[in-house]
């Protein structure tokens, strides 16, 4: 007999950033929604590499729900920096399966050279929100997406 079960929030969620993967050359994605906690973010998608090594750069404002996932086709030692940065960050790396790994709350970089971050094991996305206080810490998990 066939049994038929619903897909985990874990796959469901692998497989929309799969499919923006796939498509992000033929669809601009302008961003997603991703829910932390009980509240939806406004979050842009860096998934090329030109899009992620510009990140937030040269940005003046970030408000509390908008933010950027950088997404990384596999899973590695994926480390950032402020340079260009015009506001702090909060920013948190996040593994295969959505699960936060760590949140470093970044700086600016005004000098040369700039430090680089990143943490101690590896990660998949990137995910970089404005200095606030926000719904998530190191072992939650995002449960939920949304494509505009």
């Amino acid at each position: 007999m066939y049994r038929s079960e619903a897909p985990s929030a874990q796959s469901v969620v692998s497989c929309v950033i799969s499919l923006l993967l796939l498509f992000s050359a033929f669809v601009p994605v302008a961003a997603i929604e991703l829910k932390l906690g009980q509240a939806f973010y406004q979050v842009e998608m860096a998934t090329t590499p030109g899009q992620r090594q510009q990140g937030l750069m040269h940005r003046q404002q970030l408000a509390p729900g908008e933010g950027m996932l950088l997404v990384y086709p596999q899973a590695g030692n994926h480390r950032i920096w402020m340079k260009n940065m015009l506001i702090p960050l909060r920013v948190y790396w996040i593994d295969a399966e959505f699960t936060v790994i760590d949140m470093q709350r970044l700086e600016p970089c005004a000098g040369s050279p700039c430090p680089v971050y990143s943490v101690s094991r590896d990660s998949m996305y990137i995910l970089e929100l404005g200095d606030y206080d926000h719904p998530l810490a190191p072992g939650d998990r995002i449960e939920e997406i949304k494509v505009d």
